[in-house]
Order: structure tokens, then C-alpha cells, then sequence
């Protein structure tokens, strides 16, 4: 556990490796064990699950965490009591010194023959950030896909205490490994969100839809969020036009990875490469339950939001870069998220 300060609570950090298996603490006690024994004894009702995103260090983990927190303490929080935090840490920082890359066969095939190389170049996006990203993402599916990581976290944390509601929090490549653990969680009778915030969320804008022909298997990778109804509360996604990380690098190295022909998308609706920090949410066919929130605006209190409902935000008023992700603004949309989902 991570001890309060004057300006944040404590909270838990649950750390994983790179295979997605979780790390035993110094005692060769299991964290989530722990964490289920304290949800189970003390009666909590509230759990914030958050997951940061590509290039964050251990240390960077931590201080991502503490600056959210700090954001968001004086906010209060709407229900009777405080929820327990939980943060997580995956190795999602740059190459160790002779790890190989893990890049689709596809990109190595562009790579290898100068094509992606030379896009790259005139996007001015740098080789090495590319090939961390990729080999980052596949990471980042497989924490929340294997039973041994996110999502036996997740499980535990739902399964200690009949009714406690999981608000999950994720950032960048964060939010594939926390849509994976919800899916991977979920499926039957499995355990179900009570909100989802997806900040800057490098994922496919059709992660969530019914139908991608695009994608291997004609569907996102994560439709199961939406068609089971695992989120019982709002589902909200963040996107800036300045995220260059999501604007160019991702969907430079989609348009390389998508091979088939597909139509172009109708006016409005996110490219079949777009990331939904990027371009926001796309569902095919159009999902009833989903809409387009007003633009963040500097200074915005007040939000209208839907259990059940999935939206997308501009927030490029606020959100200068990928990581720019620390504002009271987005701590208040979270807020109202919770609040939407406890009445």
C-alpha cells in the first residue's frame, strides 16, 4: 500500500510483469489477496481501479497517480463513504537494452522493406517510439487478457464483497489492458464495471463494435464492453486533435496493419485506423446508447450523462499532448460519472 500525504489518500499499487502475471509482494504475499481481505472486512462499497499508459516508469506510476489523486481529493466523493484506490503498474516504458521488439508481422514486413520507414521519416515520427508503442500495445492486450493478470484482479476485487462497484480509470495504452480485463472478467456471469473512464484511450475508435470488417474476426477487439452491457454505468472516452501519438503514430501504424478494402466512413464517424483518443468512438452499426458530449471547456462543472450510455468528449481545449491528462475538468467528468452510477 502507498501511504496517504497531505495531499492524497492511500491507495494500493498492484504491480505486474511483462508477461502479464502479477509480482508477489516482498513477503510473497499476493496484493490482490490482500486487497479483496480488506474490501471484504471493512465493507467498502467503491473501488477506483486505474491503469496508466505507455512510457510510464515504476516511478512514473506513482507520481501519475499521486498527481490524479492530489486533482481529485478536493472534489470530494459523491457517495456515503470513500472508495478504496487501487493503481496499477506494467512495465510499458521503453526497449531493455537487447529485448526484441514485438511488432505485428505485418509492420516488419513494411519495416524491413522501407515503405513504413520511409512514412514514418516524413511524419517525423521516430522509429524506436514506433516500434515501443507496438510492442507496448501487444503488452498492454495481454495484461488484461491472461487469467493471471488484470483480470484476476479485477475478478477478486468484485468477487470479496457482494455488490461493490468498480469504477475503472485508464489512460493510454491503460485502457486496452482495463477493456481486456473487463471482457476477459466479464464473460458469463462474470463481474461488471460501474463506470468506465477512458482517457486519451490508445484503442482502436471500434474496439467496442459489432462489426469491423476490418478487423480479424469482423468485430472490435472488445465488443462484449458494450453488446453484454458490461459497464452498468456511463462509459466515457476523451479525444484532442493535439495527441499526435494518437493522431500519427497510431493510425499511421494501423493504416499499415488494415490491409482490406473497406469503404470510407460515413461524415462524422471515426477512419477505420483512428484511436479513440484520437477520433473517439465508432460503432457499427450506430449504437442508440451512444453520444457526443459538448467540448471540455476550461472550467466546466457540470456534465448530463446516462447509466448505461457511451460517450465521446473533445477535450482537445484542455489536452495539449498524449499525456496531458491531469486537469480538475476531467476529475469532475469522472465525478459526475460515479455520482450517475450510485443514484
Amino acid at each position: 500500500m502507498v501511504p496517504p500525504t497531505s495531499t492524497t489518500p492511500e491507495y494500493a499499487l498492484v504491480v505486474f510483469d511483462a508477461q502479464g502475471r502479477e509480482v508477489a509482494e516482498s513477503d510473497g504475499s499476493a496484493l490482490s489477496e490482500t486487497i479483496a481481505a480488506r474490501i471484504a472486512s471493512s465493507g467498502v462499497a467503491d473501488v477506483v481501479l486505474m491503469c496508466h499508459g505507455w512510457l510510464d516508469t515504476f516511478g512514473d506510476a506513482r507520481n501519475t497517480y499521486a498527481g490524479w489523486l492530489e486533482t481529485a481529493q478536493p472534489l470530494g466523493w459523491p457517495g456515503v463513504r470513500p472508495p478504496l484506490i487501487v493503481g496499477v503498474h506494467w512495465p510499458s516504458a521503453p526497449l531493455a537494452a537487447g529485448e526484441p521488439p514485438d511488432v505485428p508481422a505485418v509492420l516488419q514486413l513494411h519495416l524491413d522493406d522501407g515503405t513504413l520507414t520511409t512514412a514514418l521519416r516524413d511524419a517525423g515520427v521516430d522509429v524506436l517510439d514506433f516500434l515501443s508503442f507496438w510492442t507496448m500495445r501487444s503488452r498492454a492486450i495481454t495484461l488484461g487478457s491472461t487469467d493471471a493478470g488484470l483480470a484476476r484482479l479485477l475478478t477478486r476485487i468484485c468477487a470479496a464483497r457482494p455488490g461493490v462497484r468498480v469504477h475503472l480509470v485508464g489512460h493510454s495504452l491503460g485502457c486496452v489492458a482495463l477493456s481486456g480485463a473487463l471482457v476477459t472478467a466479464g464473460a458469463g456471469s462474470g463481474p461488471h464495471a460501474a463506470s468506465f473512464f477512458l482517457m486519451q484511450a490508445a484503442e482502436s475508435s471500434w474496439a467496442f463494435s459489432a462489426r469491423a470488417p476490418f478487423f480479424t474476426g469482423g468485430a472490435g477487439r472488445y465488443h462484449a464492453v458494450v453488446d453484454d452491457g458490461l459497464v452498468d454505468g456511463a462509459l466515457v472516452a476523451t479525444r484532442s486533435s493535439h495527441d499526435r501519438a494518437l493522431t500519427v503514430l497510431y493510425k499511421l501504424g494501423m493504416e499499415f496493419v488494415l490491409q482490406r478494402e473497406y469503404a470510407a466512413s460515413a461524415p462524422g464517424r471515426p477512419d477505420r485506423a483512428a484511436a479513440i483518443g484520437g477520433e473517439g468512438l465508432g460503432f457499427d452499426p450506430p449504437v442508440a446508447s451512444a453520444h457526443a458530449l459538448p467540448p471540455l471547456a476550461p472550467g466546466a462543472t457540470s456534465f448530463a450523462l446516462a447509466a448505461g450510455s457511451q460517450y465521446t468528449i473533445d477535450a482537445s481545449a484542455l489536452i495539449a499532448d498524449h499525456n496531458d491528462v491531469d486537469h480538475v475538468e476531467l476529475a469532475r467528468l469522472f465525478r459526475a460519472m460515479v455520482a450517475t452510477r450510485l443514484h
